[in-house]
Protein backbone atom coordinates (compact mmCIF):
# COMPACT_ATOMS: atom_id res chain seq x y z
CA UNK A 1 0.00 0.00 0.00
CA UNK A 2 0.98 3.29 -0.86
CA UNK A 3 2.06 5.59 1.66
CA UNK A 4 0.74 9.69 2.36
CA UNK A 5 2.31 12.08 4.46
CA UNK A 6 2.68 16.24 4.59
CA UNK A 7 5.82 18.26 5.40
CA UNK A 8 5.36 21.54 7.49
CA UNK A 9 7.60 24.65 7.43
CA UNK A 10 7.16 25.98 11.08
CA UNK A 11 6.69 29.50 9.73
CA UNK A 12 3.39 30.59 12.05
CA UNK A 13 2.38 31.23 15.11
CA UNK A 14 2.85 27.95 17.39
CA UNK A 15 -0.98 27.60 17.68
CA UNK A 16 -1.05 27.92 14.24
CA UNK A 17 1.14 25.08 13.70
CA UNK A 18 -0.52 23.02 16.22
CA UNK A 19 -4.04 23.02 14.40
CA UNK A 20 -2.07 21.95 11.24
CA UNK A 21 -0.76 19.35 12.74
CA UNK A 22 -4.25 18.38 13.93
CA UNK A 23 -6.24 19.01 10.50
CA UNK A 24 -3.23 16.55 8.51
CA UNK A 25 -3.91 13.56 10.97
CA UNK A 26 -7.88 14.38 10.35
CA UNK A 27 -7.76 14.07 6.49
CA UNK A 28 -5.99 10.76 6.96
CA UNK A 29 -2.48 11.11 6.09
CA UNK A 30 -0.35 8.73 7.39
CA UNK A 31 3.34 10.70 8.14
CA UNK A 32 3.60 14.34 9.42
CA UNK A 33 7.22 16.02 9.19
CA UNK A 34 8.72 19.19 9.92
CA UNK A 35 11.91 20.98 8.24
CA UNK A 36 14.63 21.72 10.68
CA UNK A 37 16.93 24.80 10.10
CA UNK A 38 17.46 27.87 12.33
CA UNK A 39 15.59 29.89 10.12
CA UNK A 40 13.31 29.80 6.90
CA UNK A 41 15.63 29.29 3.46
CA UNK A 42 13.55 30.92 1.41
CA UNK A 43 13.13 34.14 3.75
CA UNK A 44 15.53 34.20 6.31
CA UNK A 45 13.59 37.31 7.36
CA UNK A 46 10.39 35.08 8.17
CA UNK A 47 9.28 33.56 11.12
CA UNK A 48 10.48 30.02 11.84
CA UNK A 49 10.31 27.68 14.61
CA UNK A 50 12.15 24.92 15.90
CA UNK A 51 11.35 22.13 14.32
CA UNK A 52 12.43 19.43 17.26
CA UNK A 53 10.26 21.48 19.79
CA UNK A 54 7.26 21.33 17.23
CA UNK A 55 7.87 17.79 16.76
CA UNK A 56 7.23 17.43 21.01
CA UNK A 57 3.91 19.48 20.69
CA UNK A 58 2.74 17.35 17.32
CA UNK A 59 3.37 14.24 19.88
CA UNK A 60 1.06 15.08 22.03
CA UNK A 61 -1.56 17.12 19.80
CA UNK A 62 -2.03 13.81 17.07
CA UNK A 63 -2.88 9.97 18.26
CA UNK A 64 -2.23 7.88 15.49
CA UNK A 65 -0.07 9.58 12.40
CA UNK A 66 3.72 8.82 12.55
CA UNK A 67 6.00 12.17 12.80
CA UNK A 68 9.56 13.05 12.55
CA UNK A 69 11.94 15.73 10.99
CA UNK A 70 12.42 15.86 7.65
CA UNK A 71 15.24 15.61 7.57
CA UNK A 72 17.43 16.30 10.87
CA UNK A 73 19.66 18.93 10.99
CA UNK A 74 23.17 17.75 11.71
CA UNK A 75 24.51 21.38 11.79
CA UNK A 76 22.56 22.38 14.76
CA UNK A 77 22.84 19.48 17.12
CA UNK A 78 25.42 16.93 18.22
CA UNK A 79 24.68 13.38 17.35
CA UNK A 80 24.34 12.30 21.04
CA UNK A 81 21.93 15.06 21.62
CA UNK A 82 19.98 14.52 18.52
CA UNK A 83 19.27 10.71 19.80
CA UNK A 84 18.09 11.82 23.47
CA UNK A 85 15.57 14.05 21.19
CA UNK A 86 14.59 11.53 19.00
CA UNK A 87 13.95 9.44 22.22
CA UNK A 88 12.37 11.75 24.10
CA UNK A 89 9.95 12.43 21.08
CA UNK A 90 9.09 8.51 20.91
CA UNK A 91 8.35 8.27 24.38
CA UNK A 92 6.27 10.78 24.02
CA UNK A 93 4.22 10.08 20.68
CA UNK A 94 4.08 6.36 22.39
CA UNK A 95 6.38 4.89 19.23
CA UNK A 96 5.41 6.99 16.30
CA UNK A 97 8.70 8.90 15.81
CA UNK A 98 10.29 8.26 12.14
CA UNK A 99 13.61 9.63 12.32
CA UNK A 100 14.59 11.78 9.31
CA UNK A 101 18.51 12.29 8.68
CA UNK A 102 20.26 14.20 6.97
CA UNK A 103 23.81 15.52 5.99
CA UNK A 104 23.44 19.26 6.35
CA UNK A 105 23.87 21.56 3.24
CA UNK A 106 22.70 25.10 4.02
CA UNK A 107 25.55 27.30 5.11
CA UNK A 108 23.03 30.07 6.52
CA UNK A 109 22.87 26.95 9.18
CA UNK A 110 26.26 27.11 9.64
CA UNK A 111 26.70 30.98 10.03
CA UNK A 112 24.01 31.30 12.62
CA UNK A 113 25.60 28.93 14.68
CA UNK A 114 29.16 29.92 14.27
CA UNK A 115 30.59 27.23 12.93
CA UNK A 116 32.57 26.87 9.17
CA UNK A 117 30.66 24.91 6.29
CA UNK A 118 31.62 21.57 5.79
CA UNK A 119 33.70 20.60 2.20
CA UNK A 120 31.57 18.01 0.56
CA UNK A 121 34.11 14.87 1.65
CA UNK A 122 34.07 16.24 5.41
CA UNK A 123 30.12 16.25 5.27
CA UNK A 124 29.71 12.87 4.00
CA UNK A 125 32.04 11.75 6.25
CA UNK A 126 30.19 13.39 9.15
CA UNK A 127 27.21 11.98 8.10
CA UNK A 128 28.32 8.41 7.98
CA UNK A 129 29.25 8.51 11.52
CA UNK A 130 26.68 10.85 12.77
CA UNK A 131 24.03 8.25 11.63
CA UNK A 132 25.91 5.35 13.45
CA UNK A 133 26.18 7.02 16.32
CA UNK A 134 22.62 8.33 16.33
CA UNK A 135 21.52 4.49 15.21
CA UNK A 136 23.89 2.67 17.98
CA UNK A 137 22.83 4.88 20.84
CA UNK A 138 18.77 3.94 19.79
CA UNK A 139 19.56 0.39 19.78
CA UNK A 140 21.43 0.48 22.76
CA UNK A 141 19.09 -1.20 25.55
CA UNK A 142 20.12 0.97 28.41
CA UNK A 143 23.99 0.57 27.94
CA UNK A 144 26.46 3.04 27.87
CA UNK A 145 27.54 3.74 24.21
CA UNK A 146 30.60 4.57 23.11
CA UNK A 147 31.89 5.60 19.18
CA UNK A 148 35.46 6.90 18.04
CA UNK A 149 35.43 8.23 14.93
CA UNK A 150 37.33 10.52 12.26
CA UNK A 151 34.83 13.66 12.85
CA UNK A 152 32.84 12.76 16.00
CA UNK A 153 33.87 11.20 19.21
CA UNK A 154 31.10 10.11 22.19
CA UNK A 155 32.29 8.31 24.93
CA UNK A 156 29.89 6.69 27.57
CA UNK A 157 26.16 8.11 26.52
CA UNK A 158 23.85 7.22 28.86
CA UNK A 159 20.71 5.58 26.72
CA UNK A 160 18.20 4.62 28.84
CA UNK A 161 14.81 4.30 28.73
CA UNK A 162 15.19 4.20 24.81
CA UNK A 163 12.91 4.24 22.77
CA UNK A 164 9.50 2.49 22.51
CA UNK A 165 10.28 1.21 19.92
CA UNK A 166 13.89 1.31 17.46
CA UNK A 167 12.12 4.71 15.17
CA UNK A 168 12.50 3.87 11.49
CA UNK A 169 15.76 5.74 10.12
CA UNK A 170 14.41 8.00 6.99
CA UNK A 171 18.12 8.53 4.95
CA UNK A 172 17.75 11.70 2.69
CA UNK A 173 19.86 12.76 0.46
CA UNK A 174 21.44 11.39 -3.74
CA UNK A 175 25.06 11.51 -2.70
CA UNK A 176 26.75 8.43 -3.34
CA UNK A 177 27.91 8.04 0.05
CA UNK A 178 24.24 8.94 1.48
CA UNK A 179 22.87 5.91 -0.90
CA UNK A 180 25.42 3.34 0.87
CA UNK A 181 24.19 4.49 4.40
CA UNK A 182 20.76 4.43 3.40
CA UNK A 183 21.90 0.66 2.22
CA UNK A 184 23.19 -0.28 5.20
CA UNK A 185 21.57 1.53 8.07
CA UNK A 186 18.24 3.11 6.90
CA UNK A 187 14.43 1.50 6.93
CA UNK A 188 13.46 4.04 4.20
CA UNK A 189 15.38 6.26 1.35
CA UNK A 190 13.85 9.86 1.00
CA UNK A 191 14.65 11.57 -2.21
CA UNK A 192 13.59 14.85 -3.52
CA UNK A 193 14.39 15.34 -7.04
CA UNK A 194 16.67 17.97 -8.68
CA UNK A 195 15.72 21.31 -7.77
CA UNK A 196 14.62 23.14 -11.29
CA UNK A 197 14.42 19.91 -13.29
CA UNK A 198 11.88 18.84 -15.56
CA UNK A 199 9.70 15.99 -14.28
CA UNK A 200 10.98 13.64 -17.14
CA UNK A 201 14.57 13.53 -15.90
CA UNK A 202 13.50 13.44 -12.26
CA UNK A 203 11.57 10.19 -12.79
CA UNK A 204 14.93 8.39 -15.01
CA UNK A 205 17.19 9.57 -12.72
CA UNK A 206 14.76 8.27 -9.25
CA UNK A 207 14.67 5.06 -11.24
CA UNK A 208 18.56 4.86 -12.01
CA UNK A 209 18.80 5.74 -8.05
CA UNK A 210 16.32 3.25 -6.90
CA UNK A 211 18.02 0.28 -9.01
CA UNK A 212 21.79 1.55 -7.36
CA UNK A 213 19.79 1.12 -3.79
CA UNK A 214 19.11 -2.41 -5.12
CA UNK A 215 22.65 -3.37 -5.99
CA UNK A 216 24.13 -1.65 -2.73
CA UNK A 217 21.67 -3.16 -0.05
CA UNK A 218 22.19 -6.86 -2.10
CA UNK A 219 25.91 -5.74 -1.51
CA UNK A 220 25.35 -5.55 2.14
CA UNK A 221 23.65 -8.44 2.60
CA UNK A 222 19.78 -7.29 2.46
CA UNK A 223 16.77 -7.74 0.96
CA UNK A 224 16.48 -4.91 -1.08
CA UNK A 225 12.63 -4.74 -0.43
CA UNK A 226 13.35 -4.06 3.06
CA UNK A 227 14.15 -0.10 2.15
CA UNK A 228 10.94 1.52 1.42
CA UNK A 229 11.48 4.82 -0.98
CA UNK A 230 9.88 7.72 -0.30
CA UNK A 231 9.78 11.35 -2.57
CA UNK A 232 9.12 14.43 -1.37
CA UNK A 233 6.87 16.48 -3.65
CA UNK A 234 8.42 20.05 -4.34
CA UNK A 235 9.48 22.28 -7.11
CA UNK A 236 8.65 20.60 -10.15
CA UNK A 237 6.76 18.20 -9.37
CA UNK A 238 4.37 19.73 -6.21
CA UNK A 239 1.16 18.67 -6.66
CA UNK A 240 -0.42 22.03 -5.78
CA UNK A 241 0.74 24.05 -8.85
CA UNK A 242 -1.23 24.89 -10.83
CA UNK A 243 -2.27 22.33 -13.17
CA UNK A 244 -0.03 19.46 -11.73
CA UNK A 245 -1.27 16.14 -11.22
CA UNK A 246 -1.01 13.94 -8.34
CA UNK A 247 -2.13 10.97 -10.31
CA UNK A 248 0.48 11.35 -13.10
CA UNK A 249 3.18 12.30 -10.84
CA UNK A 250 2.46 9.15 -8.66
CA UNK A 251 2.18 6.66 -11.55
CA UNK A 252 5.42 7.61 -13.18
CA UNK A 253 7.23 7.88 -9.64
CA UNK A 254 5.88 4.30 -8.76
CA UNK A 255 7.12 2.79 -12.09
CA UNK A 256 10.49 4.28 -11.21
CA UNK A 257 10.54 2.98 -7.51
CA UNK A 258 8.98 5.34 -5.10
CA UNK A 259 6.32 3.42 -2.81
CA UNK A 260 5.32 6.93 -0.18
CA UNK A 261 4.51 10.54 -1.55
CA UNK A 262 5.32 13.50 1.22
CA UNK A 263 2.99 16.96 -0.04
CA UNK A 264 3.65 20.48 0.69
CA UNK A 265 1.33 21.93 3.58
CA UNK A 266 -0.47 24.96 1.22
CA UNK A 267 0.71 28.30 1.30
CA UNK A 268 -2.27 29.73 -0.50
CA UNK A 269 -6.02 29.50 0.02
CA UNK A 270 -6.15 28.08 -3.99
CA UNK A 271 -3.33 25.67 -2.76
CA UNK A 272 -5.61 24.68 0.53
CA UNK A 273 -8.59 24.09 -1.44
CA UNK A 274 -6.86 21.58 -3.68
CA UNK A 275 -4.89 20.21 -0.80
CA UNK A 276 -8.00 19.45 0.72
CA UNK A 277 -9.68 17.80 -2.50
CA UNK A 278 -6.65 15.81 -2.62
CA UNK A 279 -6.53 14.20 0.69
CA UNK A 280 -10.75 13.77 0.79
CA UNK A 281 -11.08 12.17 -3.51
CA UNK A 282 -7.78 11.55 -4.57
CA UNK A 283 -5.34 9.87 -2.19
CA UNK A 284 -7.73 7.64 -0.86
CA UNK A 285 -8.01 6.06 -4.23
CA UNK A 286 -4.26 5.88 -4.89
CA UNK A 287 -3.61 3.98 -1.98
Amino acid sequence: MRRFGVIVMPDAPATQLTARFRRIEELGFDQLYLADHIGDFRDLSGPFLDGWSLLAAAAVQTSRIALGPLVNNPILREPAVLAKQAMTVDQLSRGRLELGLGAGVFESDHQAVGSRPWPVRERVGRFAEYTAIVDGILRADGKPFTFEGDWYRVRDVPTAPGPVRRPPIIVGGQAPTLLRVAAERADIWNSNGQFGAPVDEIVARTREQNARLDELCLAAGRDPSTLRRQFLLWDTTDPLAPGASLEDLVGRLSEAGIEAFVLGWPETPRQAEKFERLAAEVIPALR
